[in-house]
């Protein structure tokens, strides 16, 4: 039987990767590293489902969802959202979401998996019989540990971005403070331009009446 197309668009290689383990044994896994590339590898692709990062840049995960809808062979096609914060998401498309489902970061595999299989109405196989639990395999392992690096990155990229905007805060600051301190300069510049102007001006008064005084004299 063919396996169903998941692609995922994700500027994170880590969960594109993590992604793909979690899937890999299911479902035939697409990447695609932002939401231009995206757009064309769906084009060409067909997927069954997209897997759509929010926070990428060029295109966020709301600004491809949309060029994808205008696009007839993807304007049905389902979409899960995912974001380490649903606050990003709600600021873009009030709550409750339409178009679209939405998985918050990190997520169990069980949960991405059965979310899935709702959307495409996929029956999921039939419970084994109980036995005990084996030990954890390298490929559970794995994937935990890719959760748990994929947690670490959304905490950094918060982060990075919570410093970045607190250095422009503080450039921004640098630039005013300068800019009022060459206002302040300018201004006093001006003062001491008016003044020798004056003092000029007054000079020249001293001259002319100097000079009647002469011509008045040599008259005389």
């Amino acid at each position: 039987m063919e396996l169903k197309k998941v692609l995922v668009i994700d500027d994170s290689i880590m969960i594109r990767k993590m992604v793909k383990s979690i899937l890999a044994d299911q479902f035939e896994v697409i990447e695609a590293s932002d939401g231009k590339s995206g757009i064309e590898t769906a084009r060409s692709v067909q997927p069954d489902i997209i897997l759509l990062d929010f926070v990428m840049p060029k295109y966020n995960g709301y600004q491809t969802l949309q060029a994808m809808r205008r696009i007839d062979s993807l304007k049905d096609t389902p979409v899960i959202m995912i974001s380490g914060l649903r606050e990003q998401v709600a600021e873009h498309v009030p709550e409750p979401f339409e178009g679209f489902e939405f998985l918050e970061k990190p997520f169990e595999a069980e949960v991405l998996i059965d979310r899935i299989k709702k959307l495409l109405h996929v029956s999921s196989s039939p419970a084994p019989a109980p036995a005990p639990a084996p030990p954890e395999t390298t490929l559970q392992q794995s994937q935990a540990l890719m959760e748990k690096l994929a947690a670490t990155e959304n905490l950094l990229i918060q982060g990075i971005e919570s410093l970045i905007q607190r250095e422009v805060a503080a450039r921004l600051a640098a630039i005013t403070n300068k800019m009022q301190k060459q206002e302040a300069s300018l201004a006093n510049l001006e003062k001491k331009i008016e003044a020798i102007l004056q003092q000029v001006d007054n000079q020249n008064k001293g001259l002319m009446v100097i000079l009647r005084e002469v011509k008045a004299i040599r008259g005389n």
